[in-house]
C-alpha cells in the first residue's frame, strides 16, 4: 500500500502539472486513486488521460482516477476533484481484511491497561466455518457467568440457520413477530429500537440468563431478513440498527453486565460489523485443519486492525481476541499435536501486533487459547441446559467477566463508615521483601505468620527442618533462638546469633585437615563442637575430664574466637580414645542441666563455602552432623536438635537409618494458596489506614477481623482482603484472578513457593502503584494489577541472583546456555552436551520442568516465569 510520504509526493507531482485542483489518496486494500479537474483534458479520450497521469508518476499503481475538465465537473456539480481521502475505517469485509495485511498493526486493548469496560460488555462468537463448537461454547459461557452473579443477554444473530432458543430449550416461546430480525427491520425505517423487554426471554429462573432470539422463522422473517443490508448501515448519515440494538440493551428492565452474541459463519455481512465494530471481545473457535488455516489467518489480522466502537476522537481501542481450539481428539498424544499446531498457527497469525509501547502485543498464548477436546455428551445433546460440568469453558467466561467493571470500587462508603482513602493506606503500606537475615527483630514479630507447616518446624520433637532459599527456614531459626533455652551452633552471618567463634568456611576445612590427620570422620568431631557451643553458652557445666587444660576459654582473655574453637577440638580429639569420651561428656552435660536446651544450627549451605570442594566438604560435613544427631539425640533428655536444611542438601546427603530422622523432619513447603495470601495480608495488616479499610469493609456482627490473628481468619476473608488490596482480575490474558496469576506466576518449577518472592513483588508493585496513582487514578483496589505485572521483573532478578549466587553457583553455565536458547518451553536437545549433573541440579531446584512427550519421555524443558524473565527467555506462545 502506498505510504502517505509517498502520496504527499505524488500530489507535488500532479500540482506543478495541473494546478491545485487535484486530490490523491490511499486506496484501502492497495495502491492510490488520483482525481483531477483540469482544462488540459479537453478533447482527450480516457484511455488518453490516464496516459498522461501514468506518464507524470511512472510506476504507481493507481487503483481508480476521476479526471475531468471543467465543464464536465460543473455539469456533475463537482467543485472539487473527486476520489475523497479515506478518513473512516469501514468495519466491514473488504476494509476490514484489506487493513489486516500490514507488515506490523498497532493495538491497544482494554487489557493492556489492565483495566475495565463500562456494562455492557460485548463478546462475539465467530468461526469461519461450521461444526467446531461456536454456539455450544457461546452457552456455557453464558451459564457460568450468570452462575456467577452477573446478568447474561445472548443475542443470537445467526439470521440465516438460528438456533441459540434451541440450545437454551426455548425454542417454542419464539412468537411471530419477535426478536433480533424484526427489530433490525423496523429499525431502517423508523430510526429506533422500540420495546425490547417484549423480544428477551428468560432462559432460567435463578439465575439471570436471558437471549434475543434471531426470530421466529418463517415467510415473514425471510422477507424482512432479505431486506437487511448491513453495509448500508456505515454510509453516512444512515441510521445503523446494529449500534442502535447494542445500545439500547443497556435499557433493559434486567440491564446486561455481559452481551454475547452468536454470528452466521463464513463471510456473511452481518458478521463483519459484529466482529469489528460491536465487540469488545471476540471468540474465534476453529478447528486446526489445513482448510481453516488460511481464512482465519486473515480473519485474525484484521481483528487486529480493527477500532471498536469504544475508539473515541484521537482514541484507539481494539477489540481483544481469543481463540476456542475444537473439538480435538480426546486422546493426549493427538490433543497434544493439534494443541501445539494451533498455537504454531496463531502465534504467526499474531506476530505483527505490537501494542503502543512497541513491544509485542501477546505474551503467551496459552492465556488466550483454550483447547477443548471432543466429548459425546457435548456432541450428542440437544440442550446445554441439560448438560452438567462442562469446565473447559470457565476459562472462555472468564475471558469475558475479566472486562466487566465491579459493582463495588474503592472510594464509596459502606453503612456510612468513614473510610480511610486509597492516598492514606498507600502512603502506610510495608512489605518486608528482605531476607530475614536482615529484618529487624521487631519486624520479624510483625511479619512472621504462623501455619501448620511453621508450627511443626517450631515444635521440640522436630529435629530436621527442611525448605529451600526464601521459605522461611531462618526466619524460624531466629524465632527458636530468641528462647533463652536456645544453644546457636552455627548461624548466618549478620545476625547477633553469629558470634566471634561460629565455624565458617575456614574452620570447617581445617576440621577437615584434622580428622584427615586423624583418620576421623565428620559425625565424631560434632559432637565436640556440640560441647564446646554449650560450654560457651552455659560455662557451669562439666569440663572434659581427659583434657588438662580448661576449655571454651579465649587465648588472648578477649572474645572467644574460631582459632580458639579450632585449639580446642584438636585438643579433645588428641585422646585416641576421643569419639567414645565426648559421647560420654555430652551425657554427663545433659544430666546436669534441669531445663531443656536447644542446640540450633542454620547456615549449612553457603557456611561451606562456595567452590566444588567446598560443596563436597559441605555435603559430607552435615552428613556427619545428621549421624551425630541421630545417634547421639535418642540418648539425651535434655538437650534437643534443631537442624535447618536447605531441601537439596537434605536429599544429597546418605545418612544412615534416615528414615528415623525423615520421620522427625518438617518440610517448610507453602503448598496451600490461601496461606501464602495471608502472608502479604499480615504485612498489610500492620498499617492501620489498611486495618480501617479492611475493617469497615468486611467485619460482621459475629466475626470481628481485629480481634482475630490472620493465621486463623476463614479462606472468605482473607480472599476478601486480598482482592481490597490487589484486585479480583488480571485482565489480561485469560483474565485470570489475580490470585491465581500470583500464585503460578511466584511458583518454581517443581510448584514450590517463597515467601520472600510475594514480600518483595508487593513491595515493587506499591511503588509502582504510587508513580501510577499520579497520573492515572484507580479505584478498583489499593493496588493495581498492572503493578503486580510489571513487578514480576524486579523479583525474577532477585529470585535468579538468589539462586545463582547465595545457592548454586555452579549452575552459570546452564544458565548461560539457558539465555543462549532464548524461549522457553525448548527442545530437550537445546541442552546436549550440557553436564547432566547440572541439568539434574536444575530440575531439583526448580529451575527446569520437564515436560514428557510419547511414551514418557523427556521432550521439552520448561523455564518456571519466576526465572524466565531474568534470564531474557521469551514464552514459546509469545507472539
Amino acid at each position: 500500500m502506498t505510504q502517505p510520504d509517498d502520496i504527499s509526493g505524488l500530489e507535488r507531482a500532479l500540482r506543478e502539472a495541473f494546478g491545485d485542483r487535484i486530490r490523491v489518496s490511499a486506496d484501502p486494500y492497495v495502491g492510490v486513486r488520483v482525481g483531477v479537474i483540469s482544462a488540459q483534458f479537453s478533447g482527450m479520450t480516457p484511455r488518453a488521460r490516464r496516459g498522461r497521469i501514468d506518464a507524470l508518476i511512472p510506476g504507481v499503481e493507481i487503483v481508480r482516477y476521476d479526471l475531468l475538465t471543467p465543464d464536465e465537473a460543473e455539469f456533475l456539480e463537482q467543485e472539487e476533484p473527486g476520489v475523497a481521502p479515506v478518513t473512516a475505517q469501514l468495519p466491514l469485509w473488504p476494509e476490514a481484511l484489506a487493513s489486516g495485511q500490514a507488515d506490523e498493526i498497532t493495538v491497544r486493548f482494554p487489557s493492556e491497561d489492565y483495566g475495565t469496560l463500562p456494562s455492557p460488555v460485548v463478546s462475539t462468537f465467530y468461526s469461519l466455518r461450521g461444526g467446531v463448537g461456536r454456539s455450544t461454547a457461546l452457552a456455557h459461557a453464558a451459564r457460568v457467568i450468570a452462575g456467577q452473579g452477573l446478568t447474561v443477554l445472548c443475542i443470537d444473530m445467526d439470521l440465516e440457520a438460528p438456533g441459540l432458543a434451541s440450545l437454551f430449550d426455548v425454542e417454542d416461546r419464539v412468537t411471530e413477530g419477535m426478536g433480533v430480525v424484526p427489530l433490525l427491520a423496523a429499525a431502517e425505517v423508523s430510526g429506533e429500537i422500540d420495546a425490547l423487554d417484549e423480544h428477551v426471554l428468560r432462559v432460567t429462573e435463578d439465575a439471570g440468563l436471558f437471549l434475543l432470539p434471531a426470530g421466529h422463522p418463517g415467510a415473514e422473517y425471510a422477507r424482512l431478513l432479505s431486506h437487511l443490508d448491513p453495509s448500508a448501515w456505515y454510509g453516512e448519515d444512515e441510521v445503523n440498527p446494529l449500534r442502535l440494538l447494542v445500545e439500547t440493551v443497556s435499557t433493559l428492565a434486567q440491564s446486561p453486565d455481559v452481551v454475547l452474541i452468536d454470528s452466521r459463519t463464513g463471510i456473511s455481512p452481518l458478521a463483519a460489523p459484529l466482529l469489528f465494530d460491536v465487540s469488545d471481545i471476540n471468540i474465534i473457535a476453529f478447528y486446526p485443519h489445513p482448510q481453516a488455516r488460511a481464512g482465519t489467518r486473515a480473519l485474525t489480522r484484521a481483528l487486529l486492525a480493527a477500532r471498536s466502537r469504544r475508539s473515541e476522537e484521537g482514541s484507539l481501542c481494539t477489540p481483544e481476541v481469543r481463540f476456542v481450539v475444537s473439538p480435538v481428539p480426546a486422546t493426549p498424544e493427538v490433543r497434544g499435536l493439534y494443541s501445539e499446531r494451533a498455537q504454531e498457527w496463531i502465534r504467526e497469525w499474531l506476530s505483527v501486533a505490537r501494542n503502543t509501547a512497541g513491544g509485542p502485543a501477546f505474551e503467551a498464548l496459552e492465556e488466550i487459547v483454550q483447547v477443548i477436546s471432543y466429548q459425546e455428551a457435548l456432541a450428542v445433546s440437544d440442550s446445554v441446559m441439560r448438560i452438567q460440568g462442562a469446565d473447559d469453558f470457565i476459562v472462555v467466561a472468564d475471558w469475558i467477566t475479566g472486562l466487566v467493571e465491579p459493582r463495588d470500587a474503592l472510594g464509596e462508603q459502606v453503612d456510612e463508615v468513614l473510610e480511610p482513602s486509597k492516598s492514606e493506606v498507600l502512603a502506610s503500606l510495608q512489605f518486608a521483601g528482605e531476607t530475614a537475615e536482615n529484618q529487624a527483630l521487631e519486624e520479624l514479630h510483625g511479619t512472621f505468620l504462623s501455619t501448620a507447616d511453621v508450627d511443626r518446624a517450631l515444635a521440640t520433637d522436630t529435629v530436621v527442618v527442611i525448605g529451600r532459599k526464601g521459605t522461611g527456614k531462618t526466619a524460624v531459626f531466629r524465632r527458636l533462638a530468641e528462647a533463652p533455652t536456645a544453644i546457636v551452633v552455627t548461624s548466618p552471618p549478620g545476625l547477633d546469633t553469629h558470634l566471634t567463634w561460629t565455624p565458617d568456611a575456614n574452620v570447617y576445612s581445617a576440621l577437615e585437615n584434622e580428622l584427615r590427620d586423624r583418620g576421623l570422620e565428620w559425625r565424631q568431631v560434632w559432637p565436640v563442637i556440640f560441647g564446646l557451643a554449650i560450654k560457651n553458652r552455659l560455662p557451669n557445666v562439666p569440663q572434659p575430664a581427659w583434657v588438662g587444660e580448661p576449655i571454651g576459654v579465649p587465648a588472648a582473655g578477649g572474645d572467644y574466637l574460631k582459632s580458639d574453637l579450632l585449639r580446642d577440638v584438636t585438643s579433645l580429639l588428641s585422646n585416641q580414645q576421643a569419639p567414645l569420651l565426648v559421647g560420654e561428656w555430652i551425657q554427663e552435660i545433659d544430666r546436669s542441666l534441669d531445663a531443656d536446651q536447644m542446640l540450633l544450627f542454620d547456615a549449612l549451605d553457603t557456611g561451606f563455602g562456595n567452590s566444588d570442594n567446598d560443596r563436597r566438604r559441605r555435603n559430607d560435613g552435615v552428613a556427619g552432623l545428621l549421624t551425630s544427631v541421630g545417634e547421639l539425640g535418642p540418648q539425651l533428655r535434655r538437650l534437643k536438635f534443631k537442624v535447618l536444611l536447605r531441601e537439596d542438601i537434605w536429599r544429597e546427603v546418605k545418612v544412615p537409618n534416615k528414615s528415623h530422622l525423615s520421620a522427625r523432619a518438617a518440610q517448610l513447603r507453602w503448598s496451600n494458596k490461601v496461606d501464602y495470601l495471608r502472608i502479604a495480608i499480615k504485612q498489610a495488616w500492620r498499617a492501620e489506614p489498611f486495618r480501617q479499610l479492611v475493617t469497615a469493609r468486611l467485619n460482621k456482627p459475629d466475626f470481628r477481623l481485629e480481634d482475630t490473628p490472620v493465621e486463623y481468619w476463614p479462606e472468605e476473608f482473607v480472599r476478601n482482603a486480598w482482592v481490597i488490596l490487589a484486585s479480583e482480575r488480571v485482565s489480561g490474558g485469560r483474565t485470570a484472578y489475580t490470585d491465581n496469576w500470583v500464585w503460578s506466576r511466584l511458583a518454581d518449577a517443581n510448584g514450590d513457593h517463597a515467601p520472600r518472592a510475594l514480600a518483595q513483588m508487593m513491595t515493587a508493585a506499591v511503588e509502582l502503584e504510587r508513580g501510577f496513582e499520579e497520573g492515572n487514578r484507580y479505584s478498583r483496589s489499593i493496588i493495581r494489577p498492572r503493578a503486580l505485572v510489571e513487578s514480576l521483573d524486579e523479583v525474577s532478578e532477585s529470585a535468579l541472583d538468589a539462586l545463582q549466587r547465595d545457592e548454586f553457583p555452579e549452575l552459570d553455565p546452564l544458565l548461560g546456555r539457558l539465555r543462549a536458547i532464548g524461549s522457553t518451553p525448548f527442545a530437550a536437545e537445546q541442552l546436549e552436551g550440557a553436564s547432566p549433573d547440572l541439568v539434574r541440579l536444575a530440575r531439583d531446584v526448580g529451575l527446569l520442568e520437564e515436560v514428557p512427550g510419547s511414551r514418557d519421555r523427556v521432550e521439552r524443558y520448561r523455564v518456571p516465569e519466576m526465572y524466565r524473565k531474568a534470564l531474557s527467555m521469551t514464552r514459546k506462545g509469545q507472539a
